[in-house]
């Protein structure tokens, strides 16, 4: 079998010989799959796939939301396919506009878009947050000196 660690390439014939081998090495990333008769094909993960499917749906709606007609910001227009950004504060809002842009475009360039998706969780797990009542740490009272307190579950 021609499975080579680096470029992952396999004939039909391997396919049908060493198929355990040939899905091995698709388990640690693409494998084109070679053919007298035909353009190459490549095996995947499926969730690979469906990540990248995934991506371009977010990219789709960035750029659904950069073109909407109006005078509105682009963080705002990012309300539509994220309305969850409603919770939080416009400068917030704005800050995400430019991260996940800066974000799409340097994943892009790479191929790999796990760190965006780890962005988008965050912003969102942020809007959940404030969503569900948490204070922001900005407006958190510090205390200047340590204080000791009774534990709460002491009492039951």
């Amino acid at each position: 079998m021609t499975v080579i660690a680096h470029s992952r390439t396999a004939s039909s014939s391997d396919l049908s010989r060493n198929p355990a081998q040939v899905f091995r090495a698709a388990e640690e990333g693409p494998v084109t799959i070679t053919r007298r008769d035909g353009e190459p094909l490549t095996l995947v993960r499926s969730s690979s796939v469906a990540r990248e499917h995934e991506a371009l749906r977010l990219a789709t709606n960035l750029v659904a939301a950069s073109l909407a007609p109006g005078d509105s910001s682009f963080a705002e227009r990012l309300l539509v396919p994220f309305p969850w950004l409603g919770f939080l504060p416009a400068q917030q809002r704005e800050q995400f506009a430019t991260e996940i842009v800066e974000v799409s475009r340097a994943c892009a360039s790479i191929s790999s878009f796990d760190r965006l998706f780890i962005v988008l969780a965050e912003w969102r797990s942020t809007a959940e947050a404030i969503a569900a009542g948490f204070t922001p740490d900005d407006e958190l009272d510090r205390l200047d000196e340590r204080e000791s307190v009774d534990d709460p579950r002491a009492g039951r």
